[in-house]
């Protein structure tokens, strides 16, 4: 039972990670969420024994690395339209899964065109009974999505000009795009519309662009401190 978690410096740290990022939920909410993630790091640690999921020197670290990262997030996904999300080189899924246990309202659509990947991420969709996940093996400038989708995502795979020629047949005509920083995306935002840069300090400094391709204006260096919490 997620209750009855040891004690422990990665149990305080996720419980203090998922409060930031869920304001608003229960005890027992928040000790749910942190169960499932832990289950979720739990997963990672064992398929990377086999499974290029993460840098080894990152498996003692994955809660700072990567998870907390990932919830840092939350409160920039809920201010734009979210009802559908994808995530493009998904990997060991960060930060879809982090945001799709935190975001249970949302639908999740995970594309990764390495298959020993996709069938981690099909395992771990499985085991934490994450019913609005789906998972697409392939690559994404072959995938057509049956919907449009309001959000895609890529996290360190590409800059946001660069995921707009890979990903935006799948975006709907308002949606938006989101790239974390990486060695791969070194900020090219040339020609993708609007532009929002967002920071989130409060669980550890988190940055992002959300661009809208079929925009004009640009706005920079947008701080989301708080969004009002409801199913989503």
């Amino acid at each position: 039972m997620a209750e009855a978690r040891p004690p422990g410096r990665v149990c305080r740290n996720l419980d203090a990670a998922v409060a930031a990022a869920v304001p608003g939920a229960s005890g027992g909410q928040l000790a749910t969420l942190g169960g499932r993630l832990e289950e979720y790091v739990a997963l990672v640690r064992r398929w990377a024994q086999t499974v290029n999921l993460v840098s080894r020197d990152d498996l003692p670290r994955i809660v700072d690395r990567h998870i907390l990262p990932a919830l840092a997030l939350r409160s920039a996904v809920r201010a734009v339209p979210h009802a559908r999300i994808m995530d493009v080189g998904s990997g060991a899924g960060l930060p879809a899964i982090p945001l799709a246990i935190t975001l249970p309202g949302a639908s999740f659509t995970l594309v990764e065109s390495r298959r020993r990947r996709a069938n981690f991420l099909r395992q771990a969709v499985r085991g934490l009974g994450l019913s609005n996940v789906a998972v697409v093996c392939g690559r994404v400038e072959r995938y057509r999505p049956p919907t449009p989708q309001d959000l895609i995502m890529s996290r360190a795979v590409a800059d946001v000009e660069g995921l707009a020629r890979l990903a935006r047949h799948c975006l709907a005509s308002t949606g938006l795009l989101l790239v974390t920083p990486g060695p791969n995306t070194q900020s090219q935002t040339g020609g993708s519309g609007a532009v929002i840069q967002f920071r989130d300090d409060r669980q550890g400094p988190v940055s992002a662009t959300i661009a809208c391709p079929y925009q004009k204006m640009v706005t920079s260096d947008v701080s989301v401190d708080r969004v009002v919490e409801d199913d989503a």
